[in-house]
């Protein structure tokens, strides 16, 4: 694979339009544009202004028909509960994708792309395990930012260890992971009908619920 260019690019402009199924929308409740900015009380041409600058997700299609999920509603009702608070646009989009920012402000995509090209069988780890993932264009786009900053802080090594580090964490992590995900969800089942979940809402939800568990003095 081509890994030159803006090949680990992060930008706003890594979101895409996906395109869903029939079955993708068994258990998604979509709405047209019209009814989700009058569920927002804004106008067409704002919520387009809040996809440009990459705090919004573009709208899923149904065949040529762009439609919003509850993920899409959550998003825009906390961008705006945090704009209604007197925070900038950028300042909002730094709190909402810290890692998509610091992709933009920190030299590891460059430094990725070498890494990758120097050592192609790394490509592969990288995304299986998550850090690199592909895009329907083919191209790539780099995660967890953040973890590579602490991993680079943690061990002051070279950007291919840091990236085996990275990666070898998060596959032993994993299953631990996933089982805490699932115990936050049924936490969250036991205070909210299953069907008002956003499935991008909870897993943010279970992040910050386990970044608070790290980060709780020990008794």
């Amino acid at each position: 694979m081509d890994v030159s260019g803006p090949f680990i690019q992060q930008s706003r402009d890594h979101f895409r339009h996906p395109v869903i199924t029939h079955h993708d929308n068994l258990n998604r409740n979509l709405m047209t544009a019209k009814k989700f900015a009058a569920k927002i009380g804004l106008t067409a041409r704002t919520v387009r202004s809040y996809h440009a600058r990459g705090l919004l997700q573009p709208p899923v299609r149904m065949g040529r028909t762009p439609c919003y999920s509850d993920e899409h509603l959550a998003r825009m009702r906390q961008v705006l509960q945090l704009q209604s608070r007197g925070l900038p646009l950028e300042a909002i989009r730094a709190l909402l994708e810290p890692d998509l920012v610091l992709g933009e402000l920190t030299p590891f995509g460059p430094a990725v792309a070498s890494a990758v090209r120097d050592q192609p069988e790394l490509l592969n780890t990288l995304v299986a395990s998550g850090i690199l993932t592909r895009r329907r264009d083919g191209g790539l786009d780099l995660r967890g930012v953040r973890a590579l900053l602490a991993a680079k802080a943690v061990s002051g090594q070279t950007t291919s260890q840091v990236l085996d580090l990275v990666a070898d964490s998060v596959n032993e992590v994993m299953p631990h992971a996933r089982a805490a995900l699932a115990h936050v969800h049924r936490t969250v089942r036991n205070h909210l009908p299953d069907d008002q979940i956003p499935a991008e809402a909870l897993h943010d939800f279970a992040v910050e619920v386990v970044r608070v568990c790290l980060h709780r003095p020990e008794p």
